[in-house]
This record gives structure tokens, sequence and C-alpha cells, in this order.
């Protein structure tokens, strides 16, 4: 309803508002592997096996990616990261990853378009590319047309858009230009008539363009109507590479007469020079470089995916056996890498395996390598059938996803452990009870198997020796809520720094951890012996205040996982109970 009012000025308060802290997503993995094909350099989300195959092709034989996805699947995973890794840089040609290319020619035997494959990989090799003339779409002029005029009047305007070239022509001239515009019936046009065109001649206006037909084994992509001018929708360049998953094309522009800028026909001609970049692989391939935005490669790549809070490396086993430029002080300097990158992030943690082949003894000397509450590693190497046969793979595909599946069904709190571990079939090394005891001891993570309760992750330990940051769970919990603080105060930033700014920052993470209290997120009898939040006086004094920052202070109970049940049995003799009796 409508409030009559004196003219004037009014104001009304509208309280600003703050959306709620909330706990991100995790148990979202990356998995650093070798693959046949897929983009460098960039992690890419996917949602399962098929997915995978669309993207970086069939699995290679002999790596370790396909059966950690499959473990990852199998044990309840549901979404994650693909990293390819390829050399890129430090090798001969033919051991650098590169792109299949092909460069066409105009009419006139200048370059005109370069097509390249959309990633590195000698499967650019098979790609076949064909490119036609389009059939040509001919009208004719409805009015005179003088020269030096930049318009003609047509019968239709069809197939014609900004950027089509046409060709004016009667009996005795021809002149070539550019559609600028397209207005009803009439076409304007880059270039003034050069002479006068009578409709009665006739004289036609004659649309050119090109298609392209481009097919590897798997797909087939054609395009039609395209056009080498950039005010074209059909601009070949844009058209391509928003549209195709083979290829990606440059217009190299050159400086050719319009009659001759059309590119040559050509008939499916393979793109050639490319290579998988997957000879003799080191550990700088996988940890990469950080140069800045635009410039990431390996790992470091990972600094700008914030939802990413788990690092998978089963490939990494794959290259150690396979290159000759590896060795363990190279799987060695690749699991640190992963470790200080996920020590950098809020809310990263690292699984690690176990070298191959690797007993008891060598698993204790590995582990004492590492000291980090970001890192946990996992003994033995579980054997998994693939094509139906046994093969002996890196474990921490599947502990991937048990992560996934205890963060869904419970929550990040919960360990994840004491879990089924689906899709393996036995595991290399079989431990005694004093083996595991002692592995589990030091920091180790092992599966065991329970008989009719199957195969099972049986540890939830961290790498750090620091008593507090001893469990897995209570390291991610930790880190998620840190991560959600992160996220969800940013307001604050630019605020005025005041006691009432204090006040509201105290209950709103107060709220937010009263809630994860209700969700048995944090110990204690009560809320007010789980959690502490302090944003006053006493945290911002006059020196922090004036230095432009805020302080405050969170105080958590988490909760720690029950790993030893001591039951006491007390036997009472039987005599005993006699003479007891007796008294």
């Amino acid at each position: 309803m409508r409030e009559v009012r004196a003219p004037g000025v009014y104001f009304e308060p509208s309280e600003q508002r703050i959306a709620p802290l909330a706990l991100g997503e995790s148990g979202v993995p990356v998995f650093l592997g070798i693959t046949r094909r897929g983009p460098l350099d960039r992690p890419v989300r996917i949602n399962g096996e098929a997915r995978f195959v669309e993207l970086f092709g069939e699995a290679l034989p002999d790596g370790y990616l396909g059966p950690a996805l499959r473990g990852f699947f199998d044990n309840g995973g549901q979404d994650c990261y693909v990293l390819r890794i390829a050399r890129v840089e430090g090798g001969p040609d033919d051991a650098v990853a590169r792109v299949a290319h092909y460069t066409v020619l105009d009419a006139g035997g200048e370059p005109t378009l370069r097509i390249e494959a959309v990633d590195p990989g000698s499967w650019g090799n098979r790609v076949e590319l064909t490119v036609t003339p389009t059939e040509p779409n001919r009208t004719f002029l409805t009015l005179d047309a003088d020269a030096g005029e930049t318009e003609v009047h047509v019968k239709s305007t069809h197939g014609l858009a900004p950027g089509t070239r046409i060709r004016v022509h009667d009996q005795n001239h021809t002149q070539w230009t550019t559609v600028r515009r397209v207005d009803g019936k009439r076409l304007l046009l880059t270039e003034p008539l050069e002479r006068d065109f009578v409709s009665s001649a006739p004289t036609y206006v004659v649309a050119h363009a090109f298609d392209v037909h481009v097919r590897d084994f798997e797909r087939e992509e054609r395009f039609s109507g395209l056009s080498l001018a950039g005010a074209s929708p059909q601009y070949v360049e844009r058209t391509l590479n928003e549209q195709s998953a083979l290829i990606r094309c440059t217009a190299l522009r050159p400086d050719t007469p319009l009659e001759q800028s059309g590119p040559m026909a050509l008939a499916a001609v393979r793109l050639e020079g490319g290579a998988d970049g997957l000879v003799d692989l080191g550990p700088g391939d996988f940890i990469g470089h950080d140069r800045g935005p635009g410039d990431r490669r390996g790992l470091m790549s990972l600094v700008e995916y914030d939802l990413i809070d788990l690092v998978v490396m089963p490939d990494l086993m794959s290259a150690f056996e396979r290159s000759t430029r590896f060795t363990l002080r190279g799987v060695e300097a690749v699991q640190e890498a992963a470790i200080s990158l996920c020590e950098r992030s809020l809310n990263r943690f690292a699984l690690l395996d176990m070298p191959p082949g690797c007993d008891f003894e060598e698993a204790l000397r590995w582990r004492r390598q590492f000291d980090s509450d970001k890192a946990a590693l996992y003994f033995p190497w579980v054997i998994v059938l693939r094509d139906g046969k046994r093969q002996t793979v890196p474990p921490s595909g599947h502990v991937a996803g048990i992560y996934a599946r205890s963060d869904r069904r419970v929550g990040v709190h919960k360990a994840p452990a004491n879990e089924m571990v689906e899709g393996i079939v036995d595991l290399a090394v079989l431990l005694r009870d004093t083996h595991l005891a002692t592995l589990n001891d030091t920091g180790i993570n092992c599966m065991r198997p329970f008989g009719a309760r199957g195969l099972r992750l049986w540890g939830a330990r961290t790498t750090s020796s620091e008593p507090e940051w001893r469990y897995v769970n209570v390291r991610r919990t930790v880190s998620a809520i840190m991560a959600a603080i992160d996220t969800g105060m940013q307001w604050v930033v630019f605020e005025p720094n005041s006691p009432g700014l204090w006040k509201r920052i105290g209950r709103q993470v107060a709220a937010f951890l009263g809630q994860l209290y209700a969700r048995g997120m944090l110990a204690g009898a009560s809320a007010e012996e789980a959690f502490i939040v302090r944003c006053d006086r006493e945290t911002n004094p006059t020196d922090v205040v004036e230095a432009g920052m805020l302080i405050t202070e969170v105080w958590l109970s988490v909760t720690r996982p029950l790993e030893f049940i001591v039951f006491r049995l007390t036997q009472r003799l039987e005599n005993e109970a006699q003479s007891a009796g007796e008294e």
C-alpha cells in the first residue's frame, strides 16, 4: 500500500545480510596420472570412468591411474579431478609432449589457418581434417547499384550474415567484397562498389564460405558455412574453438586479395607432429613450477583450485618403475612437494603410497622421512583384478574413495578407518598383529583382513610427530573449519574495526561452531566445553587496531577416534566364594 508523505528526504534502515558460515565440500581428490590424451597442467573434474575415457582415453595398461580411479568409485567416491602429467620440456622432440597440427593454405598459397589437436599427444596424429567450399548461395539485385555505393538490395538474404565473403558479378564484371551488416533485404558492404551494377543485367550476389569436417576413431564433427571474418557469427576460429572436442583453430589472417582468401580444399589430411611426452618422466614433471597465473605446471597448477582437498599420486609409482630419471630420492622429493603444497593450503591433505615392493622394514624406513600433519601413509599395496588378471597397485585410490564415502555419510570428523575396502581381492603383504602394532604406532595406516568382515582400512593417523595432530580426522576437521571461516568472513575486510564488529564476528563464529557441535563434530558435555570464541578488546588492543588488524581466538575440542578397547576381566575363584559364604 502506498504511503502518503510530505516532500522531503527519508532514510530507511536496511540491515546488511551476511551469509552464514558453512563447511565446504570435502572428500574431493585430484589424481595425478599419466594418460593417452587430455588437458595438461589443468585438473579436470569427472564423475565416473566413462567421463574419464571420454576426456583422457582408455587408461594405460601399465599405469596405476586406471585402477586408482576404479578403486575410488568402487569405494563410494563420486566426483574427483584428474591432472594429466607429461614431459613438456628438457628433452628431445619425440620425448616431449607436443600437439599434432596442420597448416591450411589459402588460394594464394599463403598460410591461413593453423589447426591443432585440442590437447597434446600422439592421438592427434589420427585426426583427419577435410575442408570443402560450402555450396554457393546465390541471389540477385532487385535495384540498380551505382559505383561508390556501399549497399545493395537483393531478393533474399538467406545464408548471408555480417562477415560473409560475397562475389557481385554480372556478365562482364566481378567484384569481391564482404557483408558488413544485413538490414532487411539490404546488404551493407565493407568496400564501395567499383562500377555500376544493373539489376536487369542480371547481377548476381554469391555467398562464399567453407565447411570443415574433422574426425578420429571415436568422434566425427561437421561445421558448415564458416567464415574468415571476425564479425561473422560463423567465424571459423571462434566456432571451432568453442564447439569442437577434437581441434583448436588459429586464423593467421594473411595479406591475400579477397578473391583468393578462402582456404584451399583438403581431402582427409591427417594432423601430424603429436607426441605423448611419456618417455623418461622425472620428478620435475610431477612437481612442476609456479611462475604466476597462466604459467603453472604439475603439482603447482593446483594452487588455484580450492575445491580439491585430497592429493593422490598413483602414477608416481609407475613413473618410478619405468623411468631411468626416477630414483627413490625422486619419489621422496615429489611426495615432499605434495606435502608442502598441502601445508600452504587451509584444507588440503595428501594420501601417500609406499614405493613398490616395500616390506615391513622398508615401510618403517620410508615413514621416517616425513613429519607433517597434512599427509598420511598407507601400506601395503593391494591386489585387484584388471582384465581378468591380478595386478598389484598402490592403495591411495581406494583410500580416497573411503575418505569421500565417510565424509558424505557422517562428516569430515569421522575417522576414515574400520571401513571395508571394496574392489580388491588380496593384499601384497599380510601383516601380523605385532607388525600392525608397530606400524600403527609409527603413523603408518595399514589394511588387514577380518574374515567375514572383509579387508578393512585399519588406521587413521597422520605423519605428524605432534600428539595433537596425530589423527587424520582431527587435522581435517580443524582444516575444514578454518577454510569455512576464511571463506565466510571475507565480508569483514574494510569494515570499521570497532567493538560492534567484534561482537558480530563472535556471534557468527559461535553460531557456526554451535551447529557443528550439534552434529557431533566437537567434543564436550556442552557447547561451552566444546569451543570458545574470543573477539574483544583483549584480543584487539590499540596497537593491533592501529595496525589495521583484527584478531579472533577460537578454541576447539575436536572428537578423537577410539583406537583401543580394553576390557578388564577378573576371575573369582570357587574356594574364595565358599569361604565368603561360610563367614
